[in-house]
């Protein structure tokens, strides 16, 4: 790797409220003998630009920032040769935590200076109108959907901001008849939410999908069935608690190629962000980018 690494600086992240300096991190990936090149946009279009420009085969990208910040650089690196790096500064770090990536800095600067590449699955959502994304950590309608669009996208990363998005959905949720193909199987749903997950965990660090793998070429499918208002407090807790398989409306399915249904047009999110709505198509895109990770 003769090339610098290309560190880019997202300021808006949770963790860097505080705006670490280019200068400290420079100075931190000298100290440890990493040749790198650090930029501070002053916004995503100028980061987003940053990524483009510097995209090469073999190149390393390294983004200071949290899972907004990787969802919209994927965007750009999917299917490439260019490496991306992830120094964790987020607010949760899904994506980075489902990479066993360290979370403090100097940790994660090692990973991008002696760090393996790997390769490693996303998800792609396409809606039935054009619209299509890909993303590191879910996609799916209902619950979580329904509060992203309420409230606008990224807003679930502040956790009171998200709370209060929530709890003005679920005062009127109501559970939707789905019809869900995976892989060619049909099934019909009656129910709040259905997340197609990549990683185990999703938006504030809910362990969703706790067999999830960012290598095994598949995508985990949970569905939440048809819960009543009083049951809401003790699902949430099982998820939390990593027990909510063993609930008996929690269903768990597995494949590469999930259609999505319904009557009703429903909210389609993808990660942080609406991307359109039913009826979409998600599906599994194997060793699909490729990744800084720390050796064993």
């Amino acid at each position: 790797m003769s090339s610098p690494c290309i560190i880019i600086l997202n300021a808006k992240a949770g963790a860097l409220s505080v705006s670490l300096s280019i200068e400290q991190v420079q100075q931190m990936a000298e100290e440890i003998g990493l040749e790198a090149r650090v930029l501070a946009p002053t916004s995503i279009e100028e980061m987003m630009e940053m990524v483009r420009s510097h995209q090469a085969p073999g190149a390393r990208i390294a983004v200071a920032g949290g899972d907004g910040t990787v969802a919209r650089v994927v965007q750009e690196l999917a299917h490439g040769e260019t490496i991306l790096g992830i120094l964790p500064q987020g607010t949760f770090n899904n994506f980075a935590t489902a990479l066993r990536l360290p979370m403090d800095l100097p940790s994660a600067l090692r990973v991008l200076k002696d760090g393996m590449v790997q390769e490693v699955s996303l998800g792609k959502i396409e809606t039935d109108d054009g619209q299509s994304r890909y993303f590191a950590e879910s996609a799916g309608v209902g619950l979580f959907a329904d509060a992203l669009a309420l409230y606008g996208e990224g807003t679930n990363k502040n956790f009171w901001r998200g709370l209060k998005a929530m709890t003005r959905v679920v005062a009127s949720f109501e559970a939707r008849r789905l019809r869900l193909e995976v892989d060619g199987k049909v099934t019909a749903e009656h129910a709040v939410m259905c997340l197609v997950a990549n990683t185990y965990r999703t938006a504030q660090a809910i362990p969703v999908a706790p067999e999830a793998r960012l290598t095994d070429d598949e995508l985990d499918v949970i569905i939440v069935g048809d819960l009543k208002r009083g049951e809401l407090l003790k699902y949430y807790r099982a998820f939390r608690a990593q027990v909510h398989l063993k609930m008996p409306k929690v269903t768990a399915l597995r494949g590469k190629t999930i259609r999505l249904q319904s009557q009703k047009h429903l909210n389609a999110h993808c990660d942080d962000s609406i991307v359109g709505s039913t009826p979409a198509t998600i599906t599994v895109q194997p060793r699909a980018l490729k990744v800084l990770v720390d050796r064993l």
